[in-house]
C-alpha cells in the first residue's frame, strides 16, 4: 500500500510538472498573458504611453511605457514625425502587468503580395526595382514585408537591424544585405540537386541531420522540420524529400488568413 501511494504521488507530481511546463510554453509565445506581444494598434491615450494592442485579431492587451521602456519607430522618416497611432503595427515584449520592455511601431502592411516564381531567378539589381513600387530607389518597410519578407513577429526586428542609418527605408546596399538572409533567396541560388550534392558529404546519397542543416534555414527548429519531411522515419533524407523540403521553402507555404492572423508569425516566407 505504501509503495502504490509512493508511485501515485510520483505520477502524479511528474503530470503536474507536465502541466506547468506547458503552460508557461504557452504563455510565452501567444495568448492573453503572452511575454511577447504581436498584433495592431487600435488606440493611445493623450499621454502617449497607454496603448490597447489587438494581438494577432484575438486578444486585447493593454500595454504602457515607463522611463526604462525602449520604444522604436521602424520604417518611418527619421526626420518625420514619429509617434504611435491607430493602425500602426506592434511588436512588443513585456510584463504580467503590461509593462512594456520594448515595443517596435511599424507602418501597416495588410496582406503579403508575393511576386510569383519569376522572383527565385531574378537578381538583387532586379528585385529591388520590381519591389520597388513608388521608384524612390530605396525599400520602405512596407514593400520589403509585403513582397519580400512577412513577419509581424520578426520583421520589425529584422527591418531594424538592417536599416544601418536609420532613415526608415533600405537603400540598395542595405537592401542586397537583408535580402541575403532571406532563406527563400538563399535557397533559390541553387537547384535543389546542387544542394543536395554539396550537403551530401559522405557521398551515401542520403542526409542525415548534420548534413541536412547544410540547407536547412530552420535555426533551432531543425529537428522537428528534419523529422517532418522524413516521410519514410528512415533517419535520412532522400533526395526526393530534400527537394521537397526545398520547394516549401522557395515557394512559399500556403496557409489560410485566419491561421496567420493566429499565429502572428511568419507566413508565406522565412528567415533565418
Amino acid at each position: 500500500m505504501m509503495n502504490l501511494s509512493v508511485h501515485a504521488v510520483a505520477i502524479l507530481v511528474s503530470a503536474l510538472s507536465v502541466l506547468a511546463s506547458n503552460a508557461q510554453a504557452q504563455s510565452n509565445s501567444k495568448g492573453p498573458g503572452s511575454s511577447v506581444v504581436v498584433g495592431t494598434l487600435k488606440s493611445v491615450d493623450s499621454s502617449g504611453t497607454k496603448f490597447d494592442v489587438l494581438q494577432s485579431g484575438e486578444s486585447l492587451r493593454k500595454l504602457y511605457v515607463n522611463a526604462e521602456s525602449k520604444v522604436y519607430f521602424v520604417g518611418l522618416p527619421a526626420e518625420g514625425e514619429q509617434k504611435p497611432k491607430a493602425g500602426m503595427g506592434v511588436k512588443a515584449t513585456c510584463e504580467k502587468d503590461g509593462r512594456i520592455k520594448s515595443i517596435s511601431f511599424t507602418p501597416p502592411v495588410g496582406e503579403p503580395s508575393m511576386l510569383g516564381e519569376k522572383r527565385l531567378t531574378m537578381t538583387e539589381a532586379e528585385l529591388l526595382k520590381e519591389v520597388d513600387k513608388d521608384a524612390s530607389n530605396s525599400i520602405s518597410y512596407v514593400e520589403f514585408s509585403k513582397y519580400i519578407y512577412h513577419s509581424p513577429k520578426h520583421g520589425p526586428d529584422s527591418f531594424r537591424k538592417a536599416d544601418k542609418d536609420s532613415d526608415g527605408v533600405l537603400d540598395t546596399a542595405e537592401f542586397v544585405e537583408a535580402l541575403s538572409k532571406v532563406s527563400w533567396w538563399k535557397i533559390s541560388r541553387k537547384t535543389p540537386d546542387e544542394w543536395f550534392i554539396q550537403a551530401d558529404k559522405n557521398r551515401d546519397g542520403m542526409l542525415d541531420i548534420k548534413e541536412f542543416a547544410w540547407i536547412s534555414t530552420s535555426g533551432n527548429h531543425i529537428e522537428n522540420i528534419f523529422k517532418r519531411i522524413d516521410r519514410d522515419e528512415s533517419g535520412s533524407l532522400t533526395q526526393r524529400e530534400t527537394a521537397a523540403y526545398i520547394r516549401s521553402v522557395t515557394h512559399g507555404k500556403h496557409r489560410s488568413r485566419n491561421t496567420r492572423k493566429r499565429d502572428g508569425q511568419v507566413t508565406t516566407q522565412s528567415i533565418d
